[in-house]
């Protein structure tokens, strides 16, 4: 064995370990005790955080932000994943400790010559563009770990009574439009409900309560169960003129229940959780004249006092 191929090896081995000796990876590696020294040391200088105690019961020990092994790529690999990463620069917040442009620059710097014009002539030209809200989440990697762990956690939410204290076990984190959204268990409601991570302004991890054993084993099994079930339901009739469907067709929330004529114009006939009409009629809002609600009666009366606001702001 070369003594790079046995450098990588013993990267890989020592991340897996944890905790070692060099003697005992000197007879594993088949090397002296000497060499197995010179060679740990060689991966100290390479950025391998290992620490060493001595004493009878001492040896060397991985710190906890260990190095990863190479991996080695081929060039249509590496700008994928370029490309996959530089997808999150435009994310306000993000649930991971690492800053995205300093990990870009790490990964850029040891790329191939080649790989790296390749990249440079991209870059410009495609952007993944998520809109960069004002007010950060400032919990997401706490929130991300509780719903691995399934445990709980005691939050101080902004919702619309003000500030309140609620107990949650999270399901897990999506983002959408610009927000990251935490649906979870909430132990005052004693029901799934959708909190919005920026909107939590204090999270702590808590034992109060007793952890439930919720249906869903990831959140895209709640997003596809949610989109399903619909609990207390009204009816929610629109007309749509043809730029009403167009718009409509551009929403997440619409276009999947949205029915067009031959003539380009078209319908929503669907039902939708009442306490979620106030949302969906904000939506409809938007469109103006481009959309009639038919139904249910709630709605168009929802409708007429935004009017009468609206009315009174600009008399």
């Amino acid at each position: 064995m070369s003594k790079t191929q046995r450098l990588i090896e013993l990267m890989m081995t020592v991340n897996t370990k944890r905790r070692f000796t060099a003697k005992e990876l000197a007879a594993e590696f088949g090397v002296s005790y000497r060499t197995m020294l010179r060679d740990l040391d060689e991966l100290s200088t390479f950025g391998v955080p290992l620490y060493s105690e001595v004493g009878a019961d001492g040896g060397y020990y991985v710190l906890n932000d260990r190095m990863l092994p190479p991996v080695f790529l081929k060039e249509s690999e590496a700008v994928t994943l370029f490309f996959a990463y530089q997808s999150l620069q435009f994310f306000g917040s993000l649930p991971f400790a690492t800053e995205t442009g300093f990990v870009l620059k790490k990964f850029y710097q040891y790329l191939p010559e080649d790989a790296k014009s390749r990249i440079d002539a991209m870059k410009d030209r495609i952007v993944f563009w998520n809109p960069n809200r004002a007010q950060p989440a400032e919990h997401l990697e706490l929130i991300l770990e509780s719903a691995i762990d399934q445990s709980a956690l005691l939050i101080d939410y902004d919702g619309r009574d003000g500030i309140t204290e609620r107990t949650i076990q999270p399901i897990g984190l999506y983002s959408y439009n610009g927000f990251w959204y935490c649906p979870a268990f909430c132990f005052r409601h004693h029901a799934v409900r959708l909190f919005r991570a920026d909107r939590i302004k204090n999270a702590v991890r808590t034992k109060a309560e007793t952890l439930q054993n919720l249906p869903y084993k990831s959140v895209i099994d709640w997003l596809r169960l949610s989109e399903k079930g619909c609990p207390d339901p009204v009816p929610f009739v629109i007309e749509l003129t043809r730029e009403g469907v167009r718009r409509a067709l551009s929403d997440i929330d619409l276009e999947h229940i949205v029915k067009i004529r031959k003539n380009g114009t078209g319908w929503i006939d669907t039902e939708i959780p009442k306490s979620e009409l106030t949302y969906f009629v904000d939506l409809i809002w938007n469109f103006g004249i481009e959309a009639s609600i038919k139904e249910p009666p709630e709605a168009v009366s929802y409708i007429k006092q935004k009017l009468e606001t609206l009315t009174k702001h600009y008399s």
